[in-house]
């Protein structure tokens, strides 16, 4: 009769641990393997700065859902890619603005490049190593893609 009870009490404990683990990774893990197996960007995607950023603050405040209408509609893009550009921004992925209407060409100091497979991985092995190489990866995605500090900061925090 006690090994019964004890053995009940021992599937109570095992039941309730498992559910706290559950709840607590179960969002975070779904939304990390969407992105990354279904919801790349296209290639060649140029959007105004203004409304990249705009996606990214009504994103960041938890309307994901309103930003990608937003993009959907400005931006005229089909939903699914609305939706893979809207968690590239949040990540921090910055698209290249389109061209101006003049010929002229823009002034480097306003050229913005987006963030290719190459420069993520140098990224990736630079934020790896120790802090002096942080700070080299934080100045090579600024150079690269316009960003400003805190901006490049938040982004190597997410990788």
């Amino acid at each position: 009769m006690i090994m019964l009870i004890l053995g009940l009490v021992v599937i109570v404990i095992l039941a309730l641990v498992m559910s706290f683990l559950v709840i607590r990774r179960g969002p975070e893990t779904t939304t990390a393997r969407t992105f990354s197996s279904s919801l790349t960007p296209p290639p060649g995607v140029r959007l105004p700065r203004e409304l990249q950023d705009e996606v990214r603050d009504v994103a960041s405040r938890g309307n994901t859902d309103q930003a990608v209408k937003i993009l959907h509609k400005r931006a005229s893009l089909p939903l699914p890619q609305a939706t893979a550009i809207v968690y590239a921004v949040q990540v921090g992925q910055v698209f290249p603005e389109p061209e101006p209407a003049s010929t002229a060409p823009a002034s480097p100091s306003r050229r913005r490049g987006a963030i290719d497979a190459e420069l993520l991985a140098t990224l990736r092995r630079l934020v790896s190593q120790d802090r002096l190489r942080r700070t080299a990866a934080i100045k090579l995605l600024r150079d690269r893609t316009g960003m400003n500090t805190r901006d490049a900061r938040r982004f190597l925090d997410a990788l």
